[in-house]
């Protein structure tokens, strides 16, 4: 009797009603359906998460003061005391600067920041290019000169310019040259000046992209040379149709980086010459108004410049970066 009822008691539960599954929610739902695009979302933005922190905090942040100072002025109010003002004048000022007699020094920062880039961007990056293909192919004491020339880069700046001032200077291993030839110190007078920090950029600025642009031409396919030696490529054709294209990734990058700090590249010319004799640019003039070193201290008229220069810079590069990339951009 018991067992009877035991086994219908099991075939009663057995004919119970299946509990109904729980439903998921709509968070989850939609991850479900779309996985893989939340999973790339969320790696994306681990890596980002923290430059985009570091930008909002040491450039919006710490610069926002500057931005705001650009369009205020330091005037005389009517209760005879001197306070700011919001105003525009320091952008009409910068106009009046270009255009007007007064304003030769800011003419020729503009004059003397272009050149540097025209050197760097037309004469030294094509060089270094060169020198890192020669190097490719292991010419007789490359390791040699790839050190010699990435030297510069590991030496403090400022030691290096020293070094670079005794060679030239009285006793150094140039004076005697100087003098028998008839000239004076080089960065006593324009345009000289210019033309020695030129020189200097050029010489210790080689090795700065040296390092990337061998990194791209060492992972370069070897068979992509060979077929180009069995085709008949002398070395500038190899050069031309098959190195440089293959390395064109790094280069656009190299050319957006440099036209993003186009106005605000520079040699080192505080420690040269401090802007005189010729030697002034953009970026050093608004450390003279900042420091008033070399120019009356007036930090709205450098914070006025300075976006400015960043009003020009953003634009420049993002339409060298949609030339370079064309429509993979």
């Amino acid at each position: 009797m018991e067992e009877t009822e035991r086994k219908r008691a099991r075939d009663v539960s057995s004919e119970a009603p299946a509990k109904e599954k729980r439903k998921p929610g709509k968070l989850r739902s939609y991850y479900q359906k779309n996985q893989k695009k939340v999973d790339s979302v969320i790696f994306a933005t681990s890596f980002l998460i923290v430059p985009v922190i570091l930008f909002i905090i040491f450039y919006i942040f710490v610069n926002v003061d500057s931005f705001l100072m650009a369009f205020r002025a330091q005037r005389t109010l009517g209760d005879g005391t001197v306070g700011e003002v919001w105003t525009i004048d320091n952008f009409k000022r910068i106009w009046t600067l270009l255009t007007d007699s007064d304003g030769a020094i800011i003419r020729e920062a503009l004059f003397n920041t272009v050149l540097f880039n025209i050197v760097n961007i037309f004469v030294t990056l094509p060089v270094t290019i060169l020198v890192c293909y020669f190097f490719s192919k292991k010419i007789a004491g490359y390791r040699a000169f790839r050190a010699i020339f990435y030297l510069p880069c590991i030496i403090a700046g400022s030691a290096l310019v020293v070094l670079f001032k005794f060679a030239l200077g009285d006793g150094g291993p140039l004076d005697v040259l100087f003098r028998n030839s008839g000239y004076t110190y080089p960065l006593s007078s324009a345009p000289s000046a210019i033309i020695t920090i030129l020189i200097y950029n050029f010489l210790f600025g080689i090795g700065g992209n040296m390092i990337v642009i061998s990194g791209a031409m060492h992972s370069i396919n070897p068979q992509m040379i060979e077929a180009g030696r069995i085709d008949g490529c002398n070395w500038f054709q190899e050069l031309i149709y098959i190195i440089f294209p293959s390395i064109w990734p790094t280069i656009s990058t190299i050319l957006i980086l440099s036209v993003a700090g186009f106005l605000g590249a520079s040699g080192p010319i505080l420690p040269f010459t401090k802007g005189a004799h010729g030697t002034m640019t953009l970026s050093f003039y608004i450390f003279a108004l900042v420091s008033g070193q070399g120019a009356t201290q007036d930090l709205y008229l450098a914070s006025a410049i300075g976006l400015i220069m960043t009003l020009i810079s953003f634009p420049m590069a993002l339409v060298v970066k949609k030339v370079v990339y064309g429509k993979e951009n």
